[in-house]
């Protein structure tokens, strides 16, 4: 009797790999809107989906406007998502003269928003950074009062920009970044065979401009204020600092210096957020004054408080030094403001270069754009042999996982919507439903977060817990994220049956005043569930208000649901005291698996 054993013996089959460039079909240099076309050929063979990348690089330019006296700040891409907020729409059809849609995503970025938003840590931020333009947290520009850690709030070590006081278009820097095509086909694990299907077209749509850059987040005033730079004293005294008065005869009621606290980890000028050339006022966290700076001698006050050199003085505070903001001139507190800027420690000192500005509209370019195609060499037989197989009457099926996005517009003061959903998938495996917000922003409005309130939480925006909170965290990511938007509960409804058999409370999950946010279990438990049937390992919920959804899991483990010929319903109500403020694009997208079918000279798809 043979001796069983553990290693066991098998045919494999001998394979290489290489990395092999193909140059975009329609251009070299892009910008926002734009398309970019790709065409693989069917004599690459065959590719590994999961390790082929796009290739980019990004520059930032600022806007004109941003010539004039107060009108620089520092510009980055979306800081979670990088390079991947550029990508909109992704169309991926067969070669040949067949072209068959073998996949097509719309708004694809926001399903990879949620992706990067609940499937993260801090490894794959730090991951993400180094290949996809996002940003990574840094310690140098760590809060030391306390809030959320956001990587936002890096001034230090972002791609976008040098480490510097200056901020032209000189310090921008050039991005290189690796990203993945977002879908199904690219991010499967299988090898795809280009032979068979006479290679691939696809067809990127890039995002416009309104939705993409962002400010850093400790020069604003309605995010994470709490981190922002704390006001000292305008001659940088230790034992006795001065304190800047309202704008009336007396003393100290004009400067040309403002010295900031050693807080937020102020050491050194490049530690410092603002950059020379930004207007700034102040903003005390605990009261909800807000004074503005301007030129002593402009009667009009047009012209405001604008940074003109940052350094770093060792000879202040005693000799522990302070950051030192010399201004374009001799600065006094607008005449109606109230009080004066003290040495209290809550008055933070925040950007209004975004602010001043008639219209603030950034642009970037895209060049040196290459999808690098992880080729797989198969031997010679075995290519012949699956192509006498489908001559005989055979078919081959690739399967993926896909999505398909069903969109429903909702007023503002609809208090109940019913959201039907014609889905026509057999293998459902989940539904993410993202509510977001449908208001037309321009790009200035997104930057300096002039958008809807995600919450008011007392670590970031200063005030007392339970009582009185004057600031607010507000989004600058409308309509790449989902809103709650006072939503008070919902409920599925399909196959006849409502599920789950009681509607899930958002009563919490929406509140967005009163300090610190309580959280509902059951719309985890749901949330959790669907974002793994979609592929999405939900490793944080920490956005779960800035990045707000609903999901449903189809099924479970290996199971799929057929959802054709069902009638397939949400329900949503907002009945609190307070209705909804916000109309809204729901972006619903059903996780499917999808089969790309070859018979003969024939390409189908399943799904």
């Amino acid at each position: 009797m043979p001796t069983p054993s553990f290693f066991t013996s098998e045919n494999k089959i001998p394979v290489g790999q290489k990395k092999i460039s193909v140059k975009a079909e329609n251009g070299l240099e892009y910008s926002l809107g734009n398309k970019i076309e790709f065409v693989v050929p069917a004599g690459v063979g065959y590719m590994m989906p999961s390790e082929t990348y796009l290739r980019m690089d990004v520059k930032i330019k600022q806007p004109s406007t941003a010539n004039s006296s107060g009108t620089r700040t520092r510009l980055s891409l979306d800081h979670e998502l990088g390079a991947n907020v550029l990508i909109r729409d992704v169309r991926i059809s067969s070669g040949g003269a067949q072209n068959v849609v073998l996949e097509e995503i719309q708004n694809a970025n926001i399903l990879t928003a949620l992706k990067y938003d609940y499937e993260t840590s801090d490894t794959l931020k730090s991951k993400r950074a180094l290949t996809e333009g996002s940003v990574d947290h840094d310690p140098k520009c760590r809060g030391t009062t306390g809030g959320t850690k956001s990587v936002g709030k890096n001034t230090t070590s972002n791609p976008y920009f040098e480490e510097n006081i200056n901020n032209t278009d000189d310090e921008y820097q050039t991005v290189k970044a690796l990203i993945k095509i977002p879908g199904g086909i690219f991010g499967n694990n299988k090898v795809y065979p280009l032979t068979l299907t006479d290679g691939l077209r696809i067809e990127l749509l890039l995002e416009d401009a309104n939705r993409v850059f962002r400010q850093s987040e400790t020069v604003m005033r309605d995010k994470n204020i709490r981190a922002n730079p704390l006001f000292h004293s305008i001659d940088g005294s230790f034992s006795a600092p001065t304190d800047w008065t309202q704008d009336v005869a007396g003393p100290n009621n004009s400067t040309t210096t403002v010295f900031l606290e050693k807080a937020q980890n102020q050491s050194s000028a490049t530690n410092c957020p603002f950059c020379v050339g930004e207007e700034i006022s102040f903003f005390n966290i605990d009261s909800g004054s807000d004074i503005e700076a301007k030129i002593t001698s402009d009667a009009s006050n047009v012209d405001g408080c604008v940074i003109q050199n940052i350094e770093f003085d060792g000879a202040k505070n005693d000799g522990a030094g302070l950051i030192k903001l010399t201004l374009n001139g001799s600065c006094t507190l607008a005449a109606d403001s109230s009080g004066s800027i003290t040495n209290s420690g809550n008055w933070a000192v925040y950007s209004r270069a975004v602010t001043r500005a008639a219209s603030y509209d950034p642009t970037l370019t895209i060049d040196n754009v290459e999808l690098l195609v992880q080729q797989v060499m198969m031997p010679q037989g075995y290519t012949q042999k699956m192509m006498s197989m489908l001559k005989a009457g055979g078919q081959l099926r690739y399967d993926f996982l896909s999505y398909t996005n069903y969109k429903y517009s909702q007023q503002s003061n609809d208090r109940v919507a019913n959201i039907r959903l014609p889905l026509v998938e057999s293998r459902a495996k989940s539904v993410l439903a993202i509510p977001t917000d449908a208001t037309v922003y321009s790009s200035k409005s997104s930057l300096d977060a002039s958008t809807y309130q995600i919450n008011n939480v007392v670590n970031d925006c200063g005030g007392t817990q339970g009582g009185n909170v004057y600031a607010a965290n507000k989004s600058t990511r409308s309509g790449l994220v989902g809103i709650t938007d006072k939503a008070t509960n919902y409920q599925f409804i399909y196959n006849g049956k409502l599920n789950p058999s009681r509607k899930v409370p958002l009563d919490r999950v929406s509140v967005d005043t009163l300090g610190n946010m309580a959280i509902n279990q059951q719309w985890c438990i749901e949330a959790e569930k669907s974002l793994y049937m979609a592929g999405i390992d939900p490793l944080s919920f920490q956005k779960y208000q800035d990045n707000f959804f609903i999901g449903r899991a189809l099924s479970l483990q290996n199971g799929v649901y057929d959802a054709r010929g069902r009638d397939f319903n949400l329900q949503i109500e907002y009945t609190g005291t307070v209705g909804p403020s916000q109309p809204k694009l729901w972006n619903c997208f059903c996780a499917h698996l999808r089969s790309i079918v070859v018979k003969g000279d024939a390409i189908s798809v399943e799904v």
